[in-house]
């Protein structure tokens, strides 16, 4: 009897322990879209304008921060700037980043990713155009204190520019 008591109560309790799931409505999540999609405009435009500074405040700075990318994986806001300081985009003076991909999903109130394939050339400091590369970008967005901010983040670049990036490293 004892057995078929806990056979049936721990279940209960388990079920009973779950957090309440938040339904979002279509209006809810079409504004979730419109909110993150400003914020990864906003994202974009810094990246575009090689302004280092600027991008970097749209990450969340927390222990869980993370960014993956071609290179392996980087831990901590602290960690992406020992990594990136100084030498992201050291020697460009603006990119031209076009969308060939979007999409924007909102998983939660106060959590959404984001998808982005695009085109990208660069302009280095010396007028130079780069060759066009092409790559993929995947975010978490996190809402906090009223503002979207990137907790995870990945970017990889699309085999199509593997051998100009290649190319661009090697001088």
């Amino acid at each position: 009897m004892r057995r078929f008591m806990l056979m049936t109560l721990v279940p209960t309790v388990l079920v009973g322990c779950q957090p309440a799931r938040i339904e979002m409505t279509e209006a809810m999540e079409a504004e979730i879209r419109a909110e993150v999609d400003a914020a990864a405009v906003e994202w974009w435009d810094a990246w575009a304008d090689v302004d280092y500074a600027r991008g970097m405040t749209f990450f969340e700075n927390s222990p869980d921060a993370a960014w993956s990318g071609d290179e392996g994986n980087i831990y901590t806001v602290a960690g992406m700037e020992d990594e990136w300081e100084g030498v992201w985009g050291e020697d460009w003076q603006q990119q031209q980043i076009d969308f060939t991909d979007q999409h924007t999903i909102a998983l939660a109130p106060d959590i959404a990713y984001t998808i982005r394939q695009y085109t990208a050339v660069v302009t280095d400091t010396a007028g130079i155009v780069q060759p066009q590369t092409s790559g993929v970008e995947t975010l978490i967005w996190v809402k906090r204190n009223g503002q979207w901010k990137v907790l995870l983040g990945h970017e990889s670049t699309l085999a199509e520019s593997w051998q100009v990036r290649l190319d661009q490293e090697a001088r």
